[in-house]
This record gives C-alpha cells, sequence and structure tokens, in this order.
C-alpha cells in the first residue's frame, strides 16, 4: 500500500524547466514583472506564467502552449495599461534596429496572427526544398512505375501510365516551371473542376491529390494545399445489394446445418464482422487463411473482443475489426468444436452450395459486407445506438467516408427495430 502512494506522488512531481521569456508589463501602480517557465510532468510539459502585480491578485497560471501564454500576457497589459495605445517603458535586450524592425512587422502583422506564429511558419517555408513542378513530377512517376529496377512500384499497366500522364499533361504546361512550394490549392483546383464527368472530375482530384501528398513527405511542400478541399461527389444510381432480415435467418439456418458448420464462421466473419470476402478467406490461399491466433476472443477487462487482421484483402490493408456479442459467440463455439476459422479444403464449394439452398445464389461477393455496413449504420451493437461517428465506421470497416456517401447511405430503408434484431441473429 506504502509503495502504491509513493508511485502517485512521484506522478505529481513537476519539474521547472528553462526561462521561455521573461518580460514587463505597466500598471498605475508601476512595473510587473512576468516570468514564463516550461514545467514537465510525468508525460506531458506545460507554460507556467508567473506575475506578483501591486495590489492585485497574483497571477500563477499554466498553459498549453508558449503562444497561449504570450496571449494571456499581452491581454491583460491591454487590459492594465495605465497609458491606454501610448508609448510605454519596458526592459528589452532589443537594440534599436530589431526594436524598429519588430515595431514595423507587428504593424503589418494580419488579423488573427501573432509575430511567433509568422516566424515559425516561415522556419517551415525555409526547411522545404525548392524543386519545380515538372521536375518533382518525373521523380513522382519514377517512383510509381513498375519495374524490373522498381519492382513495388504501383503503375503495372501501360494503360495506367498514360491515365496519369494525360491528367498532368495541362498541368505540367502551365506551371512545370513553378516552384512546388509556391503553389497554392487555388492554381489547381480548375483542372478537375473543368471535367464535365462528376466521375472524371472524382479520377482527376484523387491523382492530383495523391502527387501532392507525396510532395508533402519529400518535403517539396510544408503543407498539404488539397487538405480543405472538398472531395467531388458522384451520385450513384443503385445501392449495393444488403440482405433482409429473412434473408439472413435462411442463411444462417443452411450454415447451421452439421455438413456446413465449418464454414460458419466464415459466413459470420462477412456478415457480422464486415469483412470483405478476401480479407476472410485469403483468396482461399491455404497460407493465407485467418488462424485463431489472429483473434483476441475473451480479452482482460473492458477491453471489446477483435481480430487483428493481416495483410490480405482489397489494397492489403490491415486493421483490428471489434466482434459483435452475437458473432463472438459463434466463434468460440467453432473453436471450442474444434472448426478452423477457414476449412483448409473445399471452403469455395461449401460457400456456393449454401447460397444455392439460401436461394441466394446470385447475391454478388461483397453482400454480406455491405449487409453489416448498412445494419452497424442504424445500430451499433456496441453503442447500442445509431452510429453517427464516421470514424469510427472507417476504423471498423476500413472503407473512406467518401465511399459510404456514395454507397450507403440508403440505410433508411431498414428500421431500427430490424437492425437490433439483426445484431442479436446467431
Amino acid at each position: 500500500m506504502k509503495q502504491n502512494t509513493n508511485t502517485e506522488i512521484r506522478k505529481k512531481v513537476k519539474v521547472q524547466g528553462r526561462l521561455i521569456f521573461d518580460m514587463d508589463a505597466m500598471t498605475i501602480d508601476g512595473k510587473v514583472r512576468f516570468r514564463c517557465r516550461n514545467v514537465k510532468y510525468d508525460g506531458y510539459e506545460k507554460f507556467r506564467l508567473c506575475a506578483n502585480p501591486k495590489n492585485m491578485k497574483r497571477i500563477d497560471r499554466e498553459f498549453d502552449s508558449e503562444e497561449q501564454a504570450r496571449s494571456f500576457y499581452q491581454r491583460w497589459q491591454a487590459n492594465n495599461d495605465p497609458i491606454g495605445q501610448g508609448y510605454r517603458t519596458v526592459a528589452t535586450k532589443l537594440n534599436n534596429a530589431q526594436l524598429q524592425d519588430a515595431t514595423d512587422a507587428f504593424d503589418r502583422l494580419p488579423d488573427g496572427a501573432t509575430l511567433l506564429e509568422l516566424v515559425k511558419h516561415f522556419d517551415l517555408t525555409k526547411q522545404t526544398r525548392s524543386l519545380c513542378l515538372l521536375d518533382a513530377w518525373n521523380e513522382y512517376r519514377d517512383f510509381n512505375i513498375h519495374s524490373d529496377s522498381n519492382r513495388d512500384g504501383s503503375w503495372r499497366s501501360k494503360a495506367t501510365i498514360i491515365e496519369q500522364d494525360f491528367v498532368f499533361k495541362p498541368i505540367l504546361s502551365q506551371l512545370g516551371s513553378h516552384l512546388v512550394k509556391d503553389l497554392v490549392a487555388e492554381d489547381l483546383s480548375h483542372f478537375w473542376q473543368s471535367r464535365a464527368s462528376s466521375q472524371t472530375r472524382l479520377n482527376h482530384y484523387k491523382k492530383i491529390k495523391a502527387f501532392f501528398s507525396w510532395c508533402l513527405k519529400k518535403e517539396y511542400h510544408f503543407k498539404d494545399i488539397l487538405a480543405l478541399e472538398k472531395t467531388p461527389k458522384v451520385e450513384k444510381d443503385s445501392f449495393p445489394q444488403v440482405l433482409t432480415l429473412d434473408e439472413t435467418k435462411r442463411l444462417i439456418e443452411v450454415c447451421s446445418r452439421p455438413k456446413y458448420k465449418a464454414l460458419k464462421p466464415f459466413v459470420f466473419l462477412c456478415l457480422f464482422g464486415g469483412l470483405r470476402a478476401g480479407e476472410a478467406n485469403g483468396n482461399w490461399e491455404q497460407e493465407k487463411l485467418l488462424k485463431w491466433d489472429d483473434f483476441s476472443l475473451q480479452p482482460e477487462g473492458n477491453e471489446r473482443p477483435f481480430l487483428s487482421l493481416p495483410f490480405v484483402g482489397k489494397m492489403k490493408s490491415s486493421r483490428n475489426v471489434d466482434l459483435s456479442p452475437n458473432l463472438v459467440k459463434v466463434l468460440l463455439q467453432a473453436k471450442k468444436n474444434n472448426f478452423s476459422v477457414i476449412p483448409n479444403k473445399n471452403g469455395i464449394n461449401l460457400w456456393k452450395k449454401i447460397r444455392k439452398e439460401s436461394e441466394l445464389a446470385k447475391i454478388k461477393p461483397n453482400c454480406l459486407r455491405h449487409t453489416a455496413i448498412s445494419y452497424f449504420y442504424r445500430h451499433n451493437p456496441f453503442t447500442k445506438q445509431e452510429t453517427l461517428n464516421e470514424s469510427l465506421m472507417t476504423r471498423q470497416f476500413g472503407n473512406s467516408e467518401d465511399v459510404r456517401d456514395r454507397f450507403y447511405k440508403n440505410v433508411n430503408r431498414l428500421s431500427i427495430s430490424e437492425a437490433k434484431a439483426f445484431w442479436s441473429l446467431t
């Protein structure tokens, strides 16, 4: 018990760091010295500002950043300045030339900006490498084209290379000689906005954005200049195929039959885990099949059961998938019965037979995944509420908000009562 108490005491101890700034302010009672030091706690840092104004309450406050501390000092001085906006006597280490330069800089500050913010912005710009757009594009092109000497290049087909060149040809024609770090979003938006087709606008936007994201990583630009640009919307006439509650019950009944029980974990992972078919079955390649070691079905404490998805499936992306209670129940039973997560043999044929006997032979490959996402929107099995947090959807299912806006906004056709019933099926 004594050891725990000592540990708690140590966590609360703060360590005074270096002096950040030491500035004087003036009041009707005279000069007030403001000192700011960084204070280090266990795992984080604060900026402590102290002052003892005469006939006023002592000032001892902590801030998250130096800018906040300086801003408080400036506001306090403005509120307590006996001369209003006039000149006042202060102690400074600046010489006359530096004072004049600082005065000129303050006179030209944009609204809402501080001198320190502009200095930091200048530092970012200064660190950015100077390279013209044409040279950056040629480097980006060589980086992505797949060849014997660049086996990791993602542009494998001639058609892909031609399409990329077509998108960037007018951009390079107009802006090729410009430095990348001098470009802004307004220089680029018309290169995709001028396209008539919504899908073409989206395709051009994605290619241009990917290039400038790469430029940011290479330090050819100091920020993601397209971060605030809206992704072009593409209207879709048809929505993904989603199983009804009756179709779902019929599918579960068939895969629960003794001859198909070996494939029940696969069906439930797609139907209630929202896995892509390729993520669940590894494209039926034995070395890529999910193993029980990939799961944490009975974690300690309040942690939810989850699947740590390996690098398989679409884009070979990995993620942790939280497992709903009904899915965990089925997986635990399958593991207890010594079933593999996915059968080593004959899995693809069993899946065909299950679909046929369920009268679902014509469902599309990722129909089960679409069903999980649609019902998850209407009723989150973990929070017991409708899902409004798009970042949660991204973590759970691995697709983008743009994709869900285009494909999954038909969920109002599903009632909340149906969604609740769906997440209770086993």
